[in-house]
């Protein structure tokens, strides 16, 4: 089938370039394999930029100091370029607590990457959220079934609202995410975004409403770039960590994000940098629908990591 050709070919080249990085970087790795390894001395705590990444830095940085004052030792922040250089990241043991969205962390620990999710995260009091398809308001479009032959907007292979999702929106209204339409990957959600309402592309995909990213600096975005469709609930992005960590420490990560998380600093630094207001404890078995669409799409994740 056409469509599973393309959900391989999408996710097995990038996952590819990760694998290639990951070979290069290769010292990192335990020596002995299966021997018991002892907990680091410093924590890396991993993020992927929905905007500016220099400016996630800044915003994360005093997370870390929270997370760092809480467990007693220093907890350093590492922003990668996107969601699989931060699965990479943790497989190669260069960070240990991950802000994965839950594309990226069905990835991993379907590939059988040592990750264990601990936590979603809450907005507008749910766990879950949607993807949005939409278009600029003069195009003229109003229907996805004229979507085909339009160049469309992604943010990037590994995004769950912003690629996974929407494709799966497409493909259940009869358009081919390959053959249908033009696809580009614009690289951030608010990219996504400016790409319809500078007209770069006819349409776009980001998580909903990805458009107040830039209401800022854009005030007529809500009326310029209008919303066509959603898809079906989509379990919040995570908070994971290695599972080689021992159990006494990654309760102790638990019980500290906890803690910070009822705090009015702690509240304001999570809202910051992903507009978090609430941790809920998570299971793997909670993203399920993710391996539901991925395999619809045709996307075979023990496959790809073969």
């Amino acid at each position: 089938m056409h469509m599973r050709r393309r959900g391989a070919m999408v996710m097995a080249v990038v996952l590819a370039a990760a694998f290639l990085l990951s070979a290069c970087g290769g010292g990192n790795q335990p020596e002995g394999g299966a021997t018991a390894r002892q907990d680091p001395d410093k924590l890396v705590m991993g993020f992927v930029p929905s905007q500016n990444a220099t400016t996630l830095q800044e915003t994360a940085k005093p997370l870390g100091d929270m997370l760092s004052q809480e467990l007693g030792i220093p907890v350093e922040v590492f922003v990668s370029t996107n969601f699989i250089g931060l699965v990479e990241a943790m497989a190669n043991e260069q960070v240990h607590i991950g802000f994965l969205n839950p594309f990226a962390y069905v990835i991993a620990k379907d590939r059988g990457d040592p990750v264990e999710v601990m936590f979603k995260s809450v907005r507008h009091g749910s766990d879950s959220y949607r993807a949005q398809i939409f278009v600029h308001a003069d195009s003229g479009i109003s229907d996805l079934q004229q979507l085909k032959g339009k160049k469309f907007a992604f943010v990037d292979p590994a995004s769950t609202s912003g690629y996974l999702f929407a494709a799966h929106v497409l493909k259940r209204n009869g358009i081919d995410p390959e053959k249908d339409i033009q696809p580009i990957m614009a690289g951030s959600h608010d990219g996504a975004v400016l790409s319809v309402y500078n007209r770069q592309t006819d349409a776009g995909a980001s998580y909903e409403d990805a458009r107040t990213l830039v209401q800022k600096d854009y005030p007529d975005v809500l009326d310029k770039v209008k919303v066509i469709a959603y898809s079906d609930p989509i379990p919040n992005d995570t908070i994971s960590v290695v599972s080689w960590l021992s159990d006494d420490l990654k309760k102790r990560i638990h019980d500290a994000f906890v803690k910070i998380a009822e705090t009015e600093e702690g509240k304001q630094v999570l809202f910051d940098i992903y507009e978090i207001e609430g941790l809920t404890d998570a299971q793997d078995s909670d993203f399920d629908i993710i391996r539901s669409v991925a395999k619809d799409m045709g996307i075979n994740l023990e496959e790809l990591a073969d």
